[in-house]
């Protein structure tokens, strides 16, 4: 059936907090986003959702409040150089210093999406020298960020979606600067606004449904920003890093266009780059950054659309074992997972010499083939696979959440020609209710499904 799908129209970059402000504009509850998101172990923060016109244009303005601090959603990283840790990324912050590079202009170091405000953090700005640093603000490092994105109670797909961009982000920076992953470490107020901004876009992609993801090609501004090392060269390099091997466009503005957390989502879950896709708009959503730009309105367009309906093409790839080790199995499906299968399974057999056995199977995407095959004849005693051609129809499909007596639950509709034809409780979401009230895991299915059919109680 038609398939979801989201196109990024980047035309003036691509932000964390304009990615979120279009989802919004497109249908995700902010209130709904904010409960799921504050089930993450971090400090306190709260989100704040408005408006912004630019060029007549209105669009979403989102903003993470960590006390009362607002921080930009890139240049999050820090890397350690020893005692004096060399010098931090604030990409994100706004230091109007009135520099004037030998460039010919002036570059504030402010984002033009999301940054028309000031933070020092405890850091100590001479405008004539390098930045120096106060070291009693508080650091949050690399581990503590994906125990953060982990601890919640999110969807698990959620979840996955959100530690393959920020890992993306984590090992860009750490390439630039020559550590290992596990030394880089962040900006406490910097590391809350970014955790939000890579899984609540996660979770926004996720409660609309979103079978498909495209990209415009990111616009690529130049220029020159200051830090202790000197002039660095726009794109940033942990940007630069992010997008390549992606198609880019350059752009005459003198600001940094794209984040880091902007380049990670379209390097981590964008499907492809390039022009708009054949598809039927449903809605479109804007998302506002806070500075304007001179020549182009500084939003990000989110056309939410679906495709005719038509029809995957994917392969089969299988095997029969009739001396594998059964201890060995569980961990052969995940693998077969990881390797990229759309599904996998087992099915006992009767095989040669009435030996009982096993059936394992896995359905490949496009492009996908070659690695799951690899993984299967590598993690099992298989000498041989056989491979052929499927197709196979989807329904659109999209997430609710309802309330329980037992705390919200995430469920996902599958929907023919408009109409809900399924509705399944998440699992994981159910489990984790189900222990923390004791009760059966049933129990909390049967009140989520109840939930959902139950009919809407007008007012009187």
């Amino acid at each position: 059936m038609s398939a979801r799908t989201l196109y990024l129209d980047c035309f003036s970059g691509i932000a964390g907090d304009m990615t979120l402000g279009a989802l919004i504009d497109l249908g995700v509850d902010p209130v709904r986003l904010e409960a799921g998101l504050q089930t993450l172990p971090l400090p306190p923060w709260s989100l704040e959702v408005g408006e912004a016109t630019k060029l007549g244009v209105r669009g979403v303005n989102v903003h993470v409040l960590v006390g009362d601090q607002r921080e930009g959603p890139h240049g999050i990283i820090e890397h350690a150089q020893g005692p004096d840790h060399g010098h931090t990324h604030d990409h994100g912050h706004t230091h109007d210093h009135g520099h004037h590079p030998d460039h010919g202009h002036t570059h504030d170091h402010d984002h033009p999406h999301d940054h028309g405000h000031t933070h020092d953090h405890g850091h100590t700005h001479d405008h004539d020298h390098p930045h120096t640093h106060d070291h009693d603000h508080p650091h949050t490092h690399y581990a503590e960020i994906i125990a953060a994105i982990e601890g919640g109670a999110l969807p698990a797909p959620v979840v996955a979606k959100a530690r393959q961009a920020f890992d993306l982000i984590a090992a860009a920076e750490a390439k630039c600067h020559g550590v290992p992953i596990e030394q880089v470490h962040f900006h406490e107020v910097a590391a809350v606004d970014s955790v939000i901004d890579i899984v609540g876009v996660a979770y926004g992609l996720w409660l609309l449904g979103i079978d498909r993801l495209i990209s415009a090609p990111p616009p690529i501004g130049r220029g020159f920003v200051r830090c202790a090392h000197g002039r660095m060269p726009l794109p940033a390099p942990a940007t630069l890093e992010l997008l390549a091997g992606l198609p880019i466009t350059p752009c005459p503005v003198q600001k940094e266009l794209v984040t880091p957390t902007g380049a990670a989502f379209i390097k981590a879950w964008a499907d492809g780059v390039g022009p708009f896709p054949e598809m039927i708009v449903d809605r479109i959503g804007w998302g506002a950054g806070d500075l304007d730009l001179p020549d182009r309105p500084n939003l990000l367009r989110a056309v939410l659309g679906h495709t005719a309906p038509l029809t995957d093409r994917c392969e089969v790839i299988e095997t029969n074992l009739d001396d594998f080790n059964p201890e060995l199995a569980g961990y052969l499906l995940d693998r077969l997972f990881e390797a990229g299968a759309l599904d996998a399974w087992f099915v006992p057999i009767h095989m040669k010499k009435n030996r009982p056995g096993l059936l394992v199977g896995a359905l490949a995407g496009p492009g996908r083939a070659g690695p799951i095959e690899a993984t299967l004849l590598r993690e099992s005693s298989a000498i041989g696979v056989r491979r052929y051609p499927v197709s196979r129809q989807i329904l659109s499909r999209r997430h609710v959440t309802v309330q329980t007596p037992f705390g919200p639950v995430p469920v996902k509709l599958a929907e023919r020609d408009g109409a809900v034809i399924n509705a399944a409780p998440e699992h994981d979401a159910c489990a984790a209710l189900a222990r923390a009230a004791g009760v059966p895991l049933k129990t909390v299915y049967q009140h989520a499904i109840a939930a959902f059919l139950a009919p809407p109680v007008s007012a009187p």
